[in-house]
């Protein structure tokens, strides 16, 4: 379905004003066609703002030819810098200028990439600057909600808060998989939607990794990419990827980390060594947008409702809902960090989420439309050994019915982390 997306309203642009408000530099980063740059635009309104981009070329040569005066534009005022990581150096003559004069909401600067690790950039502006990520579309923001699943489960009627979420059909998560959040992707139909993700894909593997980094054979990043796509949510290791790629394995870490800087994975660290022995420590490698894995495999909706659960579909449900909560981190009234679970026995989860008190939210995912108990095992190991610090656990599946599933588990809709308000 075709959406009218210049009017959706994103969930973190009210974290932007306040960071405008306290903070000499605002850095908005994300992959490219997120909405970075529409998003400087919202939160510029009534302001005395100057914006240029870096992507034209002759706004590029002036940066690089005097980098102090070209950050002195609209001194009093907001000057906005679109794609910095194309020129990153400029970050020192931002340094000096807010060194001089220092006030808040002098720049907001977007980047398509992790600012933090652009080749050339040796200022971190630690203290006069806060990065915020910019994820694509969550499927709140389409509906024109701001969803926060986290906060929700803190409630102390939990159940009753889940037993409020509209049904969901299979086939309506097949077609939010095959689409994605990116907005692009939502103003075309399913064949213009692939050809707008080739050409992303292409720019941004050629044209954008070859400005960001400086490894040897970029060549291979693309095949190790439709590779690494071909599981969206993999337990990462190293070497059996590096043996089928012929990568060596001492080399792999500089081509996923470029593959992190270009937003098109997250990186999910394990959890739970200093608990058990039995915990497996190597992090989960998860597509960041369904919509490009799908893309390349040339697969859609209706192809996705057909599959068997455990067979492509499972694993997409799974990148989609671990990209929504990314996506709900940036703006929850929760702090928290992500995490998942697994051990030498096999028994695992696919989330678990940290909160600032320490206290534990596990979250498992399942593409059918029915559970067992054993869907349950990973969860229940985690609560026998964390106790109290144990908060709940939630088996996200197809199905319709919320149940609870004894001692702080529960079974929901994969729906209600965005639905349930």
């Amino acid at each position: 379905m075709i959406i009218d997306v210049s009017n959706i309203k994103r969930n973190i642009e009210s974290t932007v004003k306040e960071t405008l408000a306290d903070t000499p530099v605002t850095v908005i980063q994300g992959a490219r066609q997120v909405g970075k740059s529409t998003l400087a635009a919202m939160v510029s309104q009534g302001r005395n703002s100057t914006s240029v981009t870096l992507d034209s070329e002759q706004t590029l040569l002036a940066a690089k030819e005097n980098p102090y005066e070209f950050v002195s534009q609209n001194r009093d005022g907001l000057l906005i810098i679109d794609e910095i990581q194309r020129f990153p150096k400029l970050f020192t003559a931002i340094k000096q200028s807010v060194d001089e004069y220092r006030r808040p909401g002098r720049f907001l600067v977007t980047g398509s990439a992790n600012i933090l690790n652009l080749k050339d950039s040796s200022e971190s502006l630690a203290g006069r600057a806060e990065t915020i990520t910019l994820e694509p579309f969550s499927v709140g923001e389409i509906n024109g909600v701001k969803e926060d699943f986290v906060s929700i489960l803190l409630h102390e009627d939990i159940l009753k808060k889940l037993q409020s979420v509209t049904p969901m059909e299979r086939t309506d998560y097949a077609a939010l998989i095959e689409c994605g959040g990116y907005p692009e992707a939502h103003q075309r139909i399913s064949k213009r939607r692939k050809s707008f993700f080739s050409n992303y894909i292409s720019r941004v593997l050629i044209h954008d990794a070859e400005e960001l980094s400086g490894l040897a054979h970029l060549d291979r990043l693309s095949d190790l990419y439709k590779l690494l796509a071909g599981n969206p949510s993999q337990i990462y290791v190293k070497a059996n990827v590096s043996r089928t790629m012929g990568i060596p394995e001492s080399s792999m870490s500089g081509y996923t980390r470029l593959l992190e800087d270009l937003c098109l994975l997250h990186k999910i660290p394990a959890w739970g060594k200093n608990y058990s022995k039995r915990a497996i420590n190597r992090s989960k490698l998860v597509m960041s947008d369904t919509g490009i894995v799908s893309s390349i495999y040339g697969i859609n909706a209706e192809f996705l409702a057909m599959l068997e659960s455990g067979n492509t579909f499972g694993p997409l449900l799974e990148a989609f809902i671990i990209a929504e909560f990314k996506k709900q981190q940036s703006w929850s009234e929760e702090i928290y960090k992500m995490h998942h679970f697994r051990d030498i026995d096999g028994k695992e989860v696919d989330i678990i989420l940290e909160l600032i008190n320490g206290k534990i939210i596990a979250i498992e995912i399942k593409a059918s439309s029915s559970f067992t108990k054993t869907d349950f095992s990973g969860m229940k190991i985690l609560r026998e050994v964390l106790g109290e610090r144990f908060h709940c656990g939630i088996l996200l599946y197809t199905g319709f019915e919320v149940q609870p599933f004894g001692d702080r588990l529960y079974a929901a809709p994969v729906n209600s982390i965005w639905e349930t308000l």
